[in-house]
């Protein structure tokens, strides 16, 4: 009948269906109860067409794939268990061609394929940034060439505006050297 023992006993309790004396069911009677009872959109047979197919309609009954899709279903499926074993055996797995690849071998490949990923993102990342040694040297070398052009001020000046005199450019001079000597936090000497 294709009903679990318990939802035939409830129909049963609730009125249903009819049960004989001896307790069993009369399974005609059982399938008619049922029919007249139960909502008709719930019945199995409730969604089968009232005509047969029309413009190249596949009936629900025997609405299986086409050949295109289970050959393309066979192929990317081939396609697949290559890639699972080129995974593994790139990792020192090696499973056979004649043993079946099983859930475990594809859940070893996805997960090697992740730390694959996560290796070139870390690599990725890795050449963005530099040592800590080396821009510090970099910093260094920009501060020295920075502080040079700074000291050069006042000579700059004084080649502009030759009118100065000598204590006006060693104003500038002092002027420059305590800029610097404040920005860096230490006193002028």
């Amino acid at each position: 009948m294709g009903r679990a023992k318990s939802g035939l006993h409830k129909l049963a309790a609730r009125g249903l269906i009819p049960k004989r004396a001896d307790g069993k069911f009369d399974l005609d009677a059982v399938r008619s109860a049922i029919a007249s009872n139960t909502d008709p959109s719930r019945q199995p047979d409730a969604f089968t067409p009232v005509h047969g197919p029309e413009n190249g309609e596949r009936s629900a009954q025997n609405a299986g794939p086409s050949a295109e899709v289970v050959a393309q279903a066979s192929q990317d499926a081939l396609l697949a268990t290559t890639r699972v074993r080129e995974i593994l055996k790139a990792e020192g797995i090696v499973v056979s061609a004649d043993d079946p690849l099983t859930f475990n071998h594809a859940r070893t490949a996805e997960t090697i394929v992740k730390v694959w990923q996560r290796d070139t993102l870390h690599d990725e990342a890795k050449k963005k940034l530099i040592p800590a040694e080396e821009a510090g040297r970099r910093w260094a070398d920009e501060i020295v060439k920075l502080r040079a052009r700074l000291l050069a001020i006042p000579g700059d000046v004084a080649l502009e505006l030759s009118h100065m005199t000598k204590h006006e450019i060693s104003v500038v001079d002092r002027i420059v050297r305590d800029a610097m000597a404040e920005a860096a936090g230490t006193d002028a000497a």
